[in-house]
């Protein structure tokens, strides 16, 4: 199996991220989950889970991005909305939809951890992403995840919201304030070991 790294462009890392930041009206400390409005990528737990952080009052901010059309169910995006609007959550979940990818990895340099509530995932781009900047990640509790990030997360059961609140909770305490982080030193080493995996792969397939 290729397990597959990402090495994001310069060029797409050349937006301020205290001026994204600031262009969201996000607070100094902020959750963000980039995943798409598909059924199975579990918006609602974290819904439920800020909720409960709420009810104890505590401080926390998720904002999401990405497309809200799933067709394989019709009218989710606008369900995990009104439970946010039920809920009275408007300022701590902000949906900023579809967003330029150089925002994205703004947003992701300064956050205070990276959220995937994902029932089901492959080798997910988002855990790579944030891997590659050294960013706290809070994580559905699946066998792919614990993988993919060596247990170097924090996890959560996909139906536990309240142990996804803790762990936002902790999280947010336990950070010191507005971060901005670069590429990690072995960002290109993840990377090249990756390239090379993919091309002997390639061989093996081509002398079969």
């Amino acid at each position: 199996m290729v397990r597959f790294a990402t090495g994001p462009s310069p060029a797409f890392l050349n937006a301020n991220p205290a001026e994204i930041v600031a262009r969201y009206q996000l607070p100094e400390k902020y959750f963000y989950l980039p995943n798409q409005f598909y059924t199975h990528k579990n918006h609602q737990v974290v819904v439920d889970a800020l909720a409960i952080v709420a009810e104890r009052g505590g401080e926390a901010v998720v904002c999401a991005s990405g497309s809200t059309e799933d067709r394989r169910e019709r009218g989710y995006f606008e369900e995990v909305m009104a439970r946010v609007r039920s809920r009275g959550l408007e300022k701590r979940f902000r949906h900023l939809g579809m967003i330029p990818l150089s925002h994205v990895y703004a947003l992701l340099r300064a956050c205070t951890g990276l959220i995937n509530p994902s029932r089901s995932e492959g080798w997910s781009t988002t855990v790579e992403e944030a891997k590659s900047f050294g960013v706290p990640m809070i994580l559905s509790n699946l066998d792919v995840h614990r993988e993919q990030t060596a247990g170097m997360a924090h996890y959560f059961g996909t139906d536990d919201p309240d142990a996804l609140a803790n762990e936002l909770m902790r999280l947010s305490e336990d950070s010191e304030g507005p971060v901005i982080r670069n590429l990690l030193p072995d960002q290109d080493v993840r990377v090249a070991a990756f390239a090379a995996d993919f091309a002997r792969t390639v061989r093996l397939a081509m002398q079969a």
